[in-house]
């Protein structure tokens, strides 16, 4: 083969590699954003198209000045990823009912493509009334409104323009009409409910939900898999870890308890972990000691009680009280609540009756004996 031409060939396929990470990780990219990854998608579109659909079943739409990959929903056994206010505080039922509204107040007809954002915030509250939406008070209303406008402005549906100074008008908002309509995959109009949303991906091939999970999940266990991709994991994990490897720069490790698709280079991740902060110090902490307590090596998973993670948790505050967050060492049941949320988040434990289940993955912070590490 001509040296060049394989140099071109190699260059080419680690180019789509590198826009599929890319867009895993970002699935809205802008040109007016992100101008080198836009570029760079635009350039192995019809690639990037094929690679989705047909492994993973997402579909990509890439227009002239923006490419928006529609993910598929993972299932119940996947972590729950949701959108998150600036304190890293999860978006509540309201604030996504706010950001629908904001979102339809921007497609209404005759909407132009700069708009006031008071003029936007007395639409949402005239929207909500006529619909029977509690927004909540004053602040709670504020403080939903400011997220939902972070988090499109994130997404590059709209920018930030200022007003008219002469007129006393007030700040606007530059509006990303093209972009608005694919926010979601099928327009909700129309849904007897949100579970329809999910019916139609119910009945995928199992080796597409199989590698979805794979590609998207940081861990899968082996007992949350049906017998057919149980079966292909089996069969083909070497194909599987080619495929992982040739799409996304993904390396696959299959062991008894499941199988986990991790990236090298630590990018194609939602949260680094360990990490800094309170939650993910307390997260590292509470592994280490509950799997130091009552781990065993046999043992694939390891359940506890929510006495036992409270007494835990309270014991950990109360030795690092002067280190974290206040509001995490006053107020218990929230530092529970969000470490939970964050371990099920990571794939390191499941909710499990009256407690909490850590899955396999948490036993590599177990800590390692003294003897050990002298060796």
């Amino acid at each position: 083969m001509n040296t060049s031409y394989a140099r071109a060939v190699s260059g080419d396929v680690s180019g789509r590699r590198d826009a599929a990470r890319a867009l895993l990780q970002q699935p809205i990219v802008t040109a007016a954003t992100d101008r080198e990854t836009f570029d760079l998608v635009r350039r192995h579109a019809p690639a990037l198209k094929s690679l989705f659909a047909d492994r993973l079943g997402y579909r990509l739409v890439v227009e002239p000045t923006f490419a928006r990959l529609t993910k598929a929903p993972l299932g119940s056994a996947s972590p729950h990823r949701a959108l998150r206010h600036a304190d890293g505080t999860e978006f509540g039922a309201t604030t996504y009912a706010c950001l629908a509204l904001v979102c339809a107040a921007l497609l209404e007809p005759g909407t132009g493509e700069r708009v006031s954002v008071d003029d936007l915030l007395e639409q949402v509250r005239t929207d909500a009334r006529e619909n029977g939406i509690v927004l909540g008070d004053a602040v709670s209303e504020e403080r939903n409104f400011a997220a939902v406008l972070r988090v499109l402005e994130e997404w590059g549906v709209i920018t930030e323009s200022d007003g008219d100074e002469a007129s006393g008008d007030g700040p606007h908002l530059g509006v990303h009409r093209d972009l608005l309509p694919h926010l979601l995959d099928t327009p909700l109009h129309g849904m007897p409910g949100p579970a329809a949303a999910l019916v139609r991906h119910e009945h995928e091939p199992a080796a597409r939900r199989l590698y979805r999970r794979l590609v998207e999940d940081p861990f899968v266990a082996r007992d949350e898999l049906d017998d057919e991709a149980a079966t292909i994991l089996a069969r083909d994990r070497h194909e599987l870890a080619r495929m992982l490897e040739d799409d996304f720069g993904l390396v696959l490790e299959v062991r008894a308890e499941g199988a986990l698709a991790y990236d090298p280079a630590g990018v194609l991740t939602d949260e680094a972990f360990p990490g800094s902060g309170t939650l993910k110090h307390a997260c590292l902490l509470l592994l280490a000691e509950l799997t130091e307590r009552f781990g065993d090596s046999a043992a694939t998973t390891l359940h506890v009680d929510a006495h036992t993670l409270d007494s835990v948790l309270a014991d950990l505050a109360a030795a690092r009280s002067r280190t974290w967050k206040s509001i995490y060492v006053r107020d218990l049941a929230l530092l529970r609540r969000d470490v939970v949320a964050l371990l099920v988040r990571l794939g390191l434990a499941r909710p499990h009756e009256n407690g909490l289940e850590l899955t396999a993955p948490s036993a590599r912070y177990r800590p390692v004996p003294a003897e050990s590490k002298c060796r």
